[in-house]
């Protein structure tokens, strides 16, 4: 059953922070903070078949049963990551489902991909007018990690 959502603060975040989860097929959705940005995710929504929205959208964040898939608001290094990583943090807090994602390499929990050439081949294909960004940094398809947070715990024992 798909239900993940995704949190990309740009397009191409997605298959840069999550492509295996993509690949498995279980990505219901992927949410975007601006129509411009939710629209040059078009090719890749049809490519994966998840729906595209708005962050704004109250009506994404009303099914529990989903689980939530924001950038991490601690080891990623762009405002606009760590802005949207915050607001995963507050839907966490509220007892959501989230995990958290990241591609900088000094996040603990990164691994090598293990399809690293199909992700190069599949951001060529999807995003071709970034290709500059990943043809001599090799971060943006070799590696990705994701990580859960337990925020509560019972403070009676």
């Amino acid at each position: 059953m798909k239900n993940f959502t995704i949190i990309a603060p740009h397009a191409d975040d997605e298959i840069i922070g999550c492509y295996e989860l993509l690949a498995s097929g279980l990505v219901k959705s992927v949410l975007f903070p601006d129509r411009v940005t939710m629209e040059e995710a078009e090719a890749s929504s049809e490519h994966f078949l998840f729906t595209r929205g708005l962050i704004e959208d109250e009506d994404f964040y009303r099914f529990n049963e989903r689980v939530y898939v924001f950038p991490d608001p601690y080891f990623e290094a762009h405002p606009k990551h760590r802005e949207l990583g915050s607001l995963g943090e507050a839907l966490l807090r509220q007892d959501r489902h989230v995990i958290f994602y990241s591609t900088t390499m000094s996040a603990p929990y990164i691994h090598e991909v293990s399809q690293a050439v199909i992700k190069q081949v599949c951001l060529n294909k999807l995003y071709p007018k970034k290709a500059k960004l990943w043809e001599y940094e090799h971060k943006y398809f070799l590696f990705e990690g994701y990580n859960e947070w337990i925020v509560k715990w019972d403070v009676s024992l």
